[in-house]
C-alpha cells in the first residue's frame, strides 16, 4: 500500500467509528435515556404515579403485582453505558413512590 491508500483507509476507519459514536450517543433513544436520568433526579419518595408520569413520561415497562393487580414498579431506559435502568417502586396500598433505583 502506498501513502494515499493508507490515508484513505484511515479516513474510512475514522468515519465508521464516528458513525457508530453518533448513532449510540446522539440517537433519539439516547437523548430520551439521558433525559430520563435528568428527570429521575426530580422524583421524590411519596410522589403519586400521576406526578411521576408528569415528570418522567410513560414508563418503558411496568411490573404488575399479582396480589392486587396494580402496577408496583416503573422501568425507564438508562443511558447507553449503564448496566441497569431506572426503577421507580410504588407502595401497593397507597400508590406512592417508596423507592427509587437509579441506573448503575
Amino acid at each position: 500500500m502506498d501513502i494515499y491508500e493508507n490515508i484513505i483507509f484511515f479516513i474510512i476507519i475514522i468515519f465508521i467509528i464516528g458513525s457508530k459514536y453518533l448513532s449510540l450517543y446522539h440517537s433519539p433513544s439516547a437523548r430520551k435515556a439521558k433525559q430520563n436520568v435528568t428527570n429521575s433526579l426530580k422524583i421524590k419518595i411519596g410522589m403519586s404515579k400521576h406526578e411521576v408520569i408528569q415528570i418522567m413520561g410513560e414508563p418503558n415497562d411496568k411490573q404488575i403485582s399479582y396480589i392486587n393487580n396494580v402496577d408496583t414498579m416503573y422501568y425507564y431506559e438508562p443511558p447507553v453505558d449503564a448496566f441497569e435502568g431506572i426503577y421507580i417502586q410504588f407502595d401497593c396500598s397507597t400508590g406512592k413512590v417508596n423507592r427509587i433505583i437509579l441506573f448503575e
